[in-house]
């Protein structure tokens, strides 16, 4: 197996910086997939046990490196999958905000490694310094490569535009201080609500006006909460209760430069959740229903 790839343009060396910090806060261990057109960060439940994953991360590999080299086991599995630390990775890219150049490579020293070269400026002459880290991975066996393949989703009863994700994740992280869980709702007429109940107190935050992409999804009770609101009583809605906590963590993406955020919801089973960039990035995060 054999891995190589350069990266030299500001613009997306600081994106893919910005990329790996955010799975790193996400999960502790991550999956990374080579293949010839794309890379992959793939992190799976923490549960134990083989799971299908929470989080998939796709980066066209020609939008963001100028050189990239790829052979993998034999012509019948080209693609190589490693699993590593996030934290060890995300840590040295952090100097990419100032970098020249960054070049990666599978390398074999006291165990297996993805090696990074970053050329860096230098602060006192025109030359430049090259900063060598080393992050230990483990080669994913074959016989498990099924278990880190794109989730098959039944096909969503709503997929509706997120607002600004710094202001969602302002509203959960108040939200997640008085319950453990939120439910999401979304109305063919482009509301989104966020509701948490406890013994005290129920509390909901609206946002109006949103994009709806597409709508097949059962007519369920209104997201309104005042008699007053008869017209939203007859609004067609999809809703599901997830873990407050699982989403503040996705919505800790809104440091990627970001063109667009798009919530699916499979009417009390399943929410998913789309980031997409210009550089055609996308960050998909799958978040389970949670049924009482």
């Amino acid at each position: 197996m054999k891995f190589r790839a350069l990266m030299a343009d500001a613009g997306p060396m600081r994106e893919f910086s910005n990329i790996v910090t955010t799975i790193s806060k996400l999960s502790k261990e991550c999956v990374l997939r080579l293949s010839c057109d794309n890379i992959y960060f793939i992190v799976s439940d923490d549960t134990g046990g083989p799971a299908p994953p929470i989080l998939w991360c796709e980066i066209p590999q020609n939008m963001f490196f100028i050189e990239y080299q790829l052979i993998g086991v034999d012509d019948q599995h080209k693609d190589i999958f490693l699993t590593f630390s996030s934290a060890n990775l995300a840590r040295p890219l952090l100097t990419l905000k100032s970098a020249k150049s960054l070049k990666m490579k599978l390398t074999k020293k006291q165990c297996p490694c993805i090696t990074l070269e970053i050329e860096m400026p230098s602060s006192t002459s025109q030359e430049t310094r090259q900063v060598t880290h080393d992050i230990p991975v483990t080669v994913v066996p074959r016989k498990v490569w099924s278990d880190f393949q794109e989730p098959r989703v039944p096909k969503p009863d709503i997929s509706i535009e997120l607002p600004t994700l710094k202001q969602l994740r302002t509203t959960i992280d108040r939200m997640r201080t008085m319950a453990s869980d939120v439910v999401i709702r979304a109305s063919e007429e482009g509301r989104l609500t966020l509701q948490i109940k406890t013994d005290m107190a129920k509390v909901s935050t609206r946002f109006k006006g949103l994009r709806v992409h597409a709508f097949e999804g059962p007519i369920d009770h209104s997201d309104s909460e005042t008699e007053s609101q008869v017209n939203e009583d007859l609004s067609r809605v999809c809703s599901c209760r997830v873990d407050a906590k699982k989403l503040s963590m996705f919505l800790a993406a809104d440091q990627i430069s970001h063109n667009q955020v798009i919530c699916s919801i499979v009417h009390k089973r399943l929410v998913i959740l789309c980031l997409q960039t210009d550089e055609r990035v996308q960050l998909q995060c799958f978040i389970s229903g949670i049924v009482y």
